[in-house]
């Protein structure tokens, strides 16, 4: 009896998940199995999850010359996409795409999971944000100083000259119009996940 009653719990749960998922980003921008992960992530937060009414997901399968970051809106499911970059320390041969996660202090690297988009501050790119690992596997990233900020190796003219972008020290990277209209649409406190 129990075991049934989990089991339907199970269910239960996966299909409200995949309902809720099924409801956000209408257009199809987003791999529908990461979307999935993410929303059972931000789920899982309980009231911290929705509390912006907006969920942040990077999908680092793509390449670093497509858009790949993902501001959903909670209320209406749109979506908007930016491009960012990744770390070194996740793509040593340098070719655009994200090959492994890490939260080693030192690697450079990318972390994978659940962060909250935290407060702002003046560094040495300029206005950038800090980021707090939710998940046992990235709760090294504000140590590290895994944050977001812009760089001219995410600018346009970056990509069109290389055609990918550069890589950062783990960071989510923008160029500074994109970091300026990602700010103005997701507020501190926002769930953002990152996978591939």
């Amino acid at each position: 009896m129990i075991r049934r009653a989990a089991l339907f719990l199970l269910v239960f749960f996966s299909a409200g998940t995949l309902a809720k998922a099924q409801s956000l980003d209408p257009d199809g921008l987003i791999r529908p199995a990461l979307l999935e992960r993410a929303v059972e992530a931000m789920e899982a937060r309980g009231h911290e999850g929705h509390a912006t009414g907006t969920l942040v997901v990077v999908d680092y399968s793509l390449h670093s010359s497509q858009e790949r970051l993902f501001v959903i809106n909670l209320e209406t499911g749109a979506v908007t996409a930016f491009r960012a970059a990744h770390g070194l320390g996740s793509d040593a041969d340098h070719d655009g795409y994200l090959d492994s996660f890490s939260s080693v202090p030192g690697s450079q690297a990318s972390p994978e999971g659940l962060l909250r988009f935290a407060e702002a501050y003046t560094g040495k790119h300029g206005q950038s944000f800090r980021l707090d690992g939710l998940d046992e596997g990235n709760k090294t990233s504000r140590a590290r100083a895994i944050v977001i900020h812009a760089a001219s190796y995410a600018e346009p003219a970056f990509l069109k000259q290389h055609r990918k972008l550069g890589r950062s020290n783990g960071c989510i990277v923008f160029s500074k119009a994109d970091l300026a209209r990602f700010t103005e649409e997701v507020p501190e406190g926002t769930l953002i996940f990152v996978g591939a």
